[in-house]
């Protein structure tokens, strides 16, 4: 199974689980383990691999002892955890930032640093920039739990003004989907990230429909919002290549929407095409992955060692075509923009290709490669599709592979590393990617070899792709986050220590070309980075009593900051 972490949200409240017990009745303490804790004490953990042999990391950052003891006195490899890289998407020229207090949005120009203020709802605090465009939208959040509508409001920036549209939606809307053309976008209410923002079920405060959407055209001369009503409990919207119709995932199926038909014609009742063979089966753990062009959706039910290809559209939807594996995937992946589907599987290690709809009609020529003894449990795909890295972070392992997805034969190289991985991603060319380690549990001041001290502090390396070669850098606090500059060889990454007086608050620019590490101290902890590519700056929002952010020249690494947001800021992510 998969766990889905934003990498800019991995530094959230985590428990301890110190103080359990081993097998033989001596807790994990008396053996020189800190589960959870490094140096600087903060309880986490972002992968099993960084808690003690059997345990698992739970989607709190909590080391878990087994529930079960392991067949034949043996272990049990625990899942692998895969961490979302994306850093967050901004406008091609502004940063906006949601004064939610203040009922406004701030625009803070990337070019010059000037600072605006839109108003807009009630509460604004879920925000998305329309790709391409420097476009953005918001909901606000009503104080009032009988709330029958809710308001959105887009913004769209020009120079000397702002054009704002206000529309009316369904009540508590919590996520917005944006359509790869900037044209539609679809706002729903999802009950996982509600209970994630409030702690736990009994404290989420605004409920909302757990079956409607809002569906906006924001085209100009063509805008529209009309609420739809989809499955049961929206957990995703995924969009196809063409941005022609979205596909709401939900318990039940997938709901399809034909945008241009919903938004300017008739709103019709969409009911979910079902995914899994059985309809009445329940589908809420179910894993769901639209191929680009709409047509297919690739579908695994845990504890299947198979594949489902469900057909979406046409008089046969809701057919399904099985391909067998040699065991259950850990991780499944689709190419870029593209119709194939890469499914891993760790026992026996193996990477499958599969091209839809081709290999649907001819599955003997589905490509399977064998990994033999090689530890992977995930993939991540370059941006343009030719290569992939493996690796695992369901233990300890200190290695990285490349694989070549469009040779014949799945061509595969391995490279050591110096420390084990928790994720890893491409730059914008492929050439290189940005690790970040794992650690093992312990205390590095307790190390007793130089090898032991460095598998215990946290850091990063930086690997040029074509030789394998990786530099090494240990940074005082877990790496939460980074970005890549369009354009240069750069990379940029956020150390955040947290909001103790005197804690570690910086950035470190990555040269990928030459290895060299830059350091920028900040004055208040960062929460997110991301790229203004019309500005050729990075922008790193911070948390600060007035609001805080610092913009980063691509070019001559100048630093400029600007100051006077609330606490509850939240950058378009």
């Amino acid at each position: 199974m998969h766990r889905q972490i934003s990498m800019l949200a991995l530094c959230a409240a985590c428990a301890t689980a110190c103080g359990a017990s081993q097998a033989d009745g001596s807790s994990y303490q008396d053996a020189g383990v800190i589960v959870g804790a490094d140096a600087g004490g903060s309880p986490q953990c972002f992968s099993s691999s960084e808690c003690p042999v059997g345990w698992t990391c739970s989607e709190f950052g909590t080391c878990l002892p087994p529930t079960t003891p392991p067949p034949d006195g043996g272990t049990v490899t625990p899942p692998e955890i895969e961490h979302e890289m994306s850093a967050p998407v901004s406008s091609l020229r502004f940063v906006w930032v949601a004064l939610t207090d203040e009922d406004k949005l701030a625009k803070i120009d990337g070019t010059n640093l000037d600072v605006e203020t839109v108003a807009v709802g009630h509460h604004p605090e879920v925000l998305a920039a329309m790709p391409g465009t420097d476009t953005a939208v918001v909901l606000d959040q009503s104080d009032d739990l009988s709330a029958t509508s809710g308001v959105a409001t887009v913004v769209r920036p020009a120079v000397g003004s702002n054009t704002t549209e206000v529309y009316a939606t369904l009540p508590n809307m919590n996520r917005i989907a944006v359509s790869p053309d900037g044209r539609y976008a679809v706002a729903f209410f999802d009950l996982a990230k509600a209970i994630r923002d409030s702690g736990s079920l009994q404290a989420v405060r605004h409920i909302g429909s757990f079956q409607d959407v809002t569906v906006f055209a924001l085209e100009p001369g063509h805008q529209a919002a009309v609420d739809l009503t989809v499955g049961f409990r929206p957990r995703a919207v995924e969009f196809d290549a063409a941005s022609q119709r979205a596909y709401v995932v939900t318990d039940g199926g997938i709901s399809i929407i034909d945008l241009a038909i919903q938004t300017q014609g008739m709103p019709t009742i969409v009911p979910p095409v079902p995914v899994t063979a059985d309809p009445f089966a329940d589908a809420s753990a179910v894993e769901v992955h639209v191929v680009a062009s709409g047509d297919y959706a690739v579908v695994h039910v845990p504890g299947a060692a198979e594949l489902r290809v469900v057909q979406l559209l046409g008089p046969t939807a809701g057919t399904g075509t099985v391909l067998p594996l040699p065991a259950e995937p850990t991780d499944i992946d689709l190419a870029p923009g593209g119709q194939r589907v890469y499914a891993l599987t760790r026992t026996p290690t193996t990477l499958t290709a599969i091209d839809i709809p081709g290999d649907l009609a001819a599955p003997g020529s589905i490509e399977t490669a064998d990994l033999g003894d090689l530890a992977a449990g995930q993939l991540t795909i370059s941006p343009d599709g030719s290569h992939g890295l493996l690796y695992t972070n369901a233990i300890l392992d200190e290695h990285l592979t490349v694989v070549d997805l469009l040779a014949a034969g799945l061509p595969h190289t391995t490279f050591p590393l110096i420390k084990s991985v928790r994720a890893v991603g491409f730059d914008p060319t492929g050439a290189h990617a940005m690790v970040i380690h794992a650690r093992a549990p312990g205390d590095p001041a307790q190390g007793t070899t130089v090898e032991e001290v460095i598998d215990r502090e946290p850091g990063y390396s930086s690997v040029d792709l074509a030789s394998g070669f990786s530099k090494l850098q240990l940074t005082p606090v877990d790496p939460s986050g980074f970005t890549f500059a369009p354009g240069a060889p750069r990379a940029y990454l956020m150390l955040d220590g947290g909001d103790a007086e005197g804690a570690t608050a910086a950035v470190q620019i990555v040269e990928l070309d030459t290895g060299v590490v830059r350091s920028i101290n900040l004055n208040s902890p960062p929460s997110a980075i991301g790229i203004l590519p019309g500005a050729a700056k990075v922008f790193v929002n911070q948390r600060h009593a007035l609001g805080r952010v610092t913009f980063i020249d691509v070019a001559n690494e100048e630093v400029r900051t600007v100051t006077g947001f609330d606490l509850n800021s939240r950058v378009v992510d």
